[in-house]
């Protein structure tokens, strides 16, 4: 405001200026050139002469625009163009997250090339154009994203790779992520699609392969990389189980189960698992030597149930082991009840009793009060037994 003030009383006195001198003298100018000639004064002659020259400025100033080489206009003119851009870009943005997928993709794609940034415009572009069903357009705006900035290849990749498992083209996707892993096989975010896509194709193979890659990696938390291991080889031993026929499965779910590391072999999911099947298999040894070594490293009620249900020739093996683990488990209600199943196969049937007896102080639990209401029918004692069968019902509470 000062400054137009200013302004305004310069100019006022040079106004007052000039025309004072004005008034006192005129002046006279002749201008002649063959027949015609031009008598004014100096004042209009001095304003004729600058209105001339500020036209000749602004037409040398048009020439140039014309050209194209005027600068400062170019500048104007693209600073003009990049707003622009910007506010599109943001309604372009702001239309995507409203699900107005038509006006967002023109949006973003008309700015796309005048912004700063086109690859955002791209990928937006693309993810409206996806939701429209315009999966040529979308193909064609990842191309264009790929192109417009450098270094842009595993972010388009990802995105390309989004939007086919969106489709439901796993495959595809799977084959963009495992091209990108070459190039990028430490990226955090990429493995961890990867590792989702292989579980959804159900691919333990190729999710076995990625292990060891991802402990390399070191970007895998320790305790989801064991839950990933854990998983896979649970699911390679059953796939080695289907797969094999006859004494060839025993010796495949062998050969997996000593290829694991030693944690995983230690895990009591994989080792119920492996023992499992191969007791379903008919081979009681192998699954006995397997928990009887297992079971010094990890203990749970699953396995030695497991152990106690083994069938093998001579029982007398399986009743020493597992009498060797009650000097460290004497209070074990679970071994106690297997200590009695065994000792009934081995036709010991008092010292079953006893076990049954002892471990029914420590817990009331169903399977010893059944298995010791089992005994008491066979010697007889019929009241007794029904009792206990009746508990066993309750859900092994005393009443």
């Amino acid at each position: 405001m000062k400054r137009w003030l200013l302004f305004f009383v310069i100019t006022l006195l040079l106004g007052l200026g000039i025309g004072s001198l004005a008034g006192q003298d005129s002046g006279y100018v002749l201008l002649s050139w063959r027949n015609y000639s031009l008598e004014t004064s100096v004042w209009f002659f001095v304003l004729l002469l600058g209105v001339m020259v500020f036209l000749l400025y602004l037409l040398m100033r048009l020439s140039l625009v014309m050209l194209g080489s005027d600068w400062r206009f170019n500048e104007w003119r693209r600073s003009r163009r990049t707003g622009m851009a910007r506010k599109q870009t943001t309604r372009g943005l702001l239309c995507l997250a409203q699900g107005q997928w038509a006006k967002a993709e023109r949006l973003l794609t008309r700015s796309a090339e005048a912004t700063d940034m086109p690859l955002i415009n791209y990928l937006a572009a693309a993810r409206a154009a996806y939701e429209q069903g315009k999966h040529d357009t979308t193909d064609e705006l990842l191309k264009a994203a790929n192109k417009s900035t450098r270094g842009a290849e595993l972010a388009v990749g990802i995105s390309h790779a989004q939007l086919l498992i969106s489709r439901g083209q796993k495959e595809q996707a799977l084959a963009v992520l495992v091209s990108l892993r070459d190039r990028y096989p430490r990226h955090t975010y990429l493995l961890k699609l990867l590792v989702r896509l292989y579980q959804d194709l159900q691919d333990w193979v190729a999710l076995h392969e990625m292990l060891p890659i991802l402990t390399r990696a070191g970007k895998v938390p320790q305790d989801r990389l064991r839950e990933l291991e854990e998983k896979v080889y649970l699911q390679l031993l059953e796939r080695a189980a289907r797969s094999s026929l006859g004494k060839d499965t025993a010796a495949a779910l062998k050969k997996l189960y000593h290829s694991m590391p030693r944690h995983c072999r230690y895990s009591q999911a994989i080792l119920l698992q492996y023992s499992r099947l191969l007791h379903q298999h008919q081979d009681d040894e192998l699954a006995e030597a397997e928990l009887r070594h297992g079971l010094k490293n990890v203990w749970h009620d699953d396995l030695i149930l497991l152990y106690g249900s083994l069938q093998l020739p001579d029982v007398s093996q399986q009743l020493l082991f597992a009498e060797q683990q009650l000097t460290a488990r004497p209070n074990d209600p679970v071994l106690l009840l297997v200590l009695a199943r065994l000792s009934v196969r081995a036709g010991k049937r008092e010292r079953a009793r006893n076990y049954l007896q002892t471990g029914l102080r420590m817990k009331s639990m169903p399977e010893l009060q059944s298995e010791l209401a089992g005994l008491l029918m066979e010697d007889g004692r019929h009241e007794e037994a029904c009792e206990l069968y009746r508990l066993a019902l309750q859900g092994g509470v005393n009443p």
